[in-house]
């Protein structure tokens, strides 16, 4: 899809089962209101389903174009009341008693029709001005951040596949095409929110750490033992999982789309051909050198890649992939390059179904996934925030704010990890979601100077590099998905089984003695332990509207951990509180507070004379090229719109 997507659905009530989110049938000038529809949204119950009672956006219902009158030589009809085409028995030359003719008769309802005809035209010409030129459609969106991917993914939606089934696609799918990203030899978190039954649910299938592992083990030459790298994989099972509560299609036929895209080949994009050569010359298994460097040579953009083998992975189902002869491959791979993964650690493996976190901010709806992801980060961001009024303030201000507010909420989530392993993490937790306690934040914030991260919380050392694939739906079962995959960091262990499973390395995530140069201390809630999940940056999101709110649902993801998530509170302060639409939110500028070395980075669009205003405050401000590339979904009332980052333009649908 091109990088402004527009899609509008009919504002009249839903057919059966609101079957919409194709994002195919462009509408043509016959798809008009029928009478009675005023552009209103209305549901019984406002509380469930996207659709709710919203004010009209005009008064009149739309008339179609090729059924107006044309070369009116009343231009000023508009200003007229239908009160003024009022019958009289006068003549009105002579004063005197009129008489009737039926070319008289018909004097009025042609008034009445160019009135019609003119308040027509108006609102058509207003809604040119306010759409511009976006393509609009009738039903549904799925953005990701590869073209192909997007293309195929709609045709799920297309062919009757739920969100959910589209969901699924698209994330096998980019696991084939972006193997530096994500893939079935990794894992990945699903945040999804069904508007009819207003339920929200989290699908975990992020990987865990092996049970053979030690802490001890880390203190290796990682390079020559990138086994130890590994963890279990976990997006085949938890797709599975997503499939059996929300699937439509069958899981076959799901994953049969999938497999063609793996048998057929795609063509190596820009992101991929870039990471293939940043990559050149580091430690890599002979399979991946085979793969990505034929001849010697990185692959370029643009070459033709296939991969017959991960088809046959997926066509053998998620049992022979956990318990078959496909786990005792990965184990044995992983055993042979120094790590301790096991077939019983595939065959143990089993996604959580969870609640998602909620905070609530200018009167919306937050929903992230819980710990171990930093998902708690964004609400504690947007709490701080919330009450430096910031649409009442100008831009420098806002940007400093901005700044120490996501550098505040950083910190205090340097310190979490998995609530399963231990309890200390729920208590953070409740702290970062604390209003009260985002008050107490806020008036630490100088409004003059910058301060140090360890100015508003206790800083562990983390792991940066993490990169994913995102996807977003929203559908016509009234489900918004948001997915996000990832091998950890690009091309994860670089370990390629024979079937061509390209391994993560999560392990990188968690926390262990000595595992960083520098002061900062290893944090204990994240140390390494057998079946943990290490903390997460990269995080999903669905915003919604709370009860006395109307109409607009946003959901969003970013491909490079904790600087997305400080991209995606910047969309969200933009669309929430400047009611800017998304397509600008996610264009604009952003920075990102790196906790150490203390800096503060901002991006190729963020404007000099803020930076030079924000180095008067103290910041010891950096410009990098890209910061992170978001891309998302947003509903206002009827219309839709899918965005993704232009900053990835090459490689976005």
């Amino acid at each position: 899809m091109d990088a402004s997507h527009e899609i509008k659905l009919s504002s009249g009530p839903p057919p059966a089962g609101y079957k919409s989110l194709e994002g195919l049938s462009k509408l043509t000038v016959d798809d008009t209101l029928t009478e009675g529809q005023n552009g209103n949204f209305t549901k019984e119950n406002q509380n469930t389903g996207f659709l709710q009672v919203c004010p009209a956006p005009y008064a009149h219902p739309l008339v179609p174009l090729k059924q107006l009158g044309s070369g009116s030589q009343t231009s000023n009809l508009a200003d007229l009341s239908l009160s003024s085409f009022r019958e009289t028995d006068k003549d009105p030359l002579s004063g005197g008693p009129r008489k009737f003719g039926p070319w008289q008769n018909a004097i009025i309802p042609l008034y009445a029709a160019s009135l019609i005809t003119a308040i027509a035209i108006t609102t058509a010409l207003v809604l040119q001005i306010y759409l511009g030129d976006n393509k609009v459609y009738r039903e549904s969106v799925l953005v990701t951040d590869q073209k192909h991917c997007t293309e195929l993914g709609q045709r799920v939606l297309k062919d009757q596949g739920s969100s959910v089934d589209c969901a699924v696609f698209a994330a096998l799918c980019l696991g084939i095409v972006q193997p530096h990203m994500s893939g079935i030899g990794g894992g990945g978190v699903m945040l999804l929110y069904d508007t009819q039954k207003n339920v929200g649910m989290v699908i975990n299938f992020q990987e865990t750490a092996p049970s053979g592992i030690l802490e001890e083990m880390m203190q290796n030459d990682l390079d020559l033992k990138p086994g130890l790298l590994v963890g279990v994989p976990g997006l085949l099972r938890g797709l599975h999982q997503a499939h059996k509560l929300y699937g439509r299609m069958s899981w076959e036929e799901v994953v049969a789309r999938a497999a063609s895209v793996a048998k057929e080949g795609f063509n190596v994009s820009h992101s991929l051909a870039e990471a293939i050569t940043k990559v050149k010359g580091q430690n890599m298994s002979l399979r991946f050198r085979d793969m990505f460097f034929p001849g010697g040579r990185a692959l370029l953009p643009g070459s033709i890649l296939k991969a017959p083998g991960l088809a046959a992975v997926l066509e053998a189902g998620v049992s022979e992939f956990y318990s078959g002869n496909l786990t005792q491959e990965m184990a044995s791979e992983v055993q042979a390059n120094g790590g301790v993964l096991t077939q019983e650690d595939l065959s143990n493996y089993s996604a959580l179904v969870e609640q998602p976190m909620e905070g609530l901010y200018q009167g919306f709806r937050v929903l992230v996934p819980p710990p171990p992801s930093v998902g708690a980060a964004l609400i504690s961001a947007l709490n701080i925030l919330e009450d430096f009024h910031l649409a009442e303030n100008d831009t420098h201000s806002a940007h400093h704010w901005i700044a120490e507010s996501l550098k505040a909420a950083l910190a205090m989530a340097s310190g979490l990890g998995d609530p399963r392993y231990t309890t200390s993490v729920s208590e953070l937790v409740s702290k970062m979601l604390s209003k009260p306690q985002a008050a107490v934040l806020r008036a630490l914030v100088n409004d003059s100077h910058a301060s140090p991260p360890s100015h508003y919380s206790s800083v562990y050392d983390g792991q940066s590099g993490a990169v994913a694939s995102q996807v977003v739906v929203m559908g016509s079962d009234d489900i918004i998905v948001s997915v996000t995959s990832s091998l950890n960091r690009p091309f994860g262990s670089r370990i390629v089984t024979p079937s061509g499973i390209l391994l993560n390395s999560q392990i990188l995530d968690f926390s262990w003695t000595n595992k960083t140069k520098g002061s900062l201390t290893s944090n204990l809630r994240n140390r390494v332990q057998p079946g943990k999940r290490p903390m997460s940056s990269n995080i999903a999101t669905i915003v919604l509207p709370s009860l006395d709110k109307c109409g607009k649902y946003v959901a969003l993801g970013s491909s490079n951990g904790d600087h997305g998530l400080s991209g995606i509170a910047q969309v969200l302060m933009h669309v929430l509180i400047h009611h800017k639409n998304l397509n600008d939110s996610i264009s604009l500028g952003r920075l990102h507070p790196q906790l150490q070395p203390s800096s503060l980075l901002v991006d190729s669009e963020f404007l000099e004379e803020d930076v030079v205003v924000l180095r008067l405050k103290g910041h010891s401000v950096h410009r990098v090229a890209v910061l992170s590339l978001l891309q998302g979904a947003q509903r206002t009332n009827d219309i839709i719109r899918g965005m993704v980052d232009p900053r990835a333009a090459d490689d976005s649908a």
